[in-house]
């Protein structure tokens, strides 16, 4: 007596294993990704596009102790700012993204604001991915990434008018803590050193 083979186990010779019908209340193809069981997985898998195209700029970032150095300038300022601005840009950035943070959560009004505009983006997200959603304008219809441009401006435009003068004032602040640290650390030795090949060069 023949046993069937390993291929055709729970299925007959006629029958296509892709076809067989899916349990009462299961709809769509099995396409083996996992869909997200929660907010948080549905965040996560929101940002992944963008964490797969810029990530690679956290790999940028000059470890924090050797960032931290500082030295009275002897001479070299303008030759300081030029390569400190340029070495240490990621850790810059990182240090504005902070200062924002922090003085967005120290004014209450901020904070209310960016957690509305939070809530509203990652609704208009999940909504935006809806292909039977339809949004008109005048009675022109606006496609997702007309969408897009405008939750844009809106963001922006609330931005300005409730957490402008906010930011603006803590951008300004962390503008001069990156100009004195750039005049006040000294160049980094890969820098130097490099510099120092290519003269002899």
């Amino acid at each position: 007596m023949a046993t069937p083979g390993a291929d055709t186990i729970g299925f007959k010779e006629t029958e296509d294993p892709n076809s067989v019908a899916l349990p009462a209340g299961v709809k769509g193809s099995m396409d083996g990704e996992r869909p997200p069981m929660t907010q948080v997985e549905e965040i996560k898998k929101a940002f992944e596009p963008y964490r797969e195209k810029y990530g690679h700029y956290l790999t940028q970032i000059r470890p924090w102790r050797e960032f931290l150095y500082l030295t009275k300038p002897d001479g070299d300022m303008q030759k300081r700012l030029q390569v400190n601005l340029t070495h240490y840009q990621i850790n810059y950035a990182v240090v504005m993204l902070l200062n924002m943070v922090v003085a967005i959560v120290m004014n209450p009004k901020c904070l209310i604001v960016m957690c509305v505009l939070a809530l509203g983006w990652v609704a208009f997200l999940r909504k935006n991915d809806d292909p039977n959603w339809e949004v008109n304008v005048g009675g022109m219809p606006l496609g997702k990434t007309q969408r897009w441009m405008v939750l844009s401006v809106v963001t922006a435009v609330v931005l300005l008018v409730f957490v402008g003068q906010v930011l603006f004032s803590a951008a300004a602040f962390c503008a001069v803590l990156v100009l004195a640290h750039a005049i006040m650390h000294p160049i980094p030795e890969i820098v130097a050193t490099n510099s120092e090949v290519e003269e002899m060069v």
